[in-house]
């Protein structure tokens, strides 16, 4: 039996025909399990100085929002990924929420 730190949990591939509902549960829950569901949860790159500076963000920021987009985008079709190139966590999360509806992350 394997122990938690080497079970992952598979997610389906979203082509945007399929429910997206489901599938943002279970990229949600891939992304808590590594760690990085805060970099889809708000905009750690946009503020005022003064906002900015009270997010304290830092190069482990910058890897760890890598890691969430790199998440999300492989749980997508590959004609899909095209569009959130170069694009936040934060704003593939929403942009998706836009284009397919809004799950609710507040009850993890």
């Amino acid at each position: 039996m394997a122990n938690d730190a080497e079970m992952t949990l598979e997610v389906e591939i979203f082509d945007g025909s399929g429910n997206f509902a489901n599938w943002s549960e279970q990229v949600i829950l891939a992304l808590w399990q590594k760690g990085v569901l805060d970099y889809v949860e708000s905009d750690m790159h946009t503020g005022t100085a003064e906002e900015l500076d009270k997010k304290k963000f830092n190069p482990a920021d910058s890897k760890a929002d890598g890691l969430a987009v790199t998440i999300i985008l492989r749980c997508m079709s590959k004609s899909h990924r095209k569009r959130f190139i170069r694009s936040t966590a934060f704003e593939v999360w929403m942009e998706l929420q836009k284009l397919y509806g809004v799950p609710n992350t507040e009850d993890l």
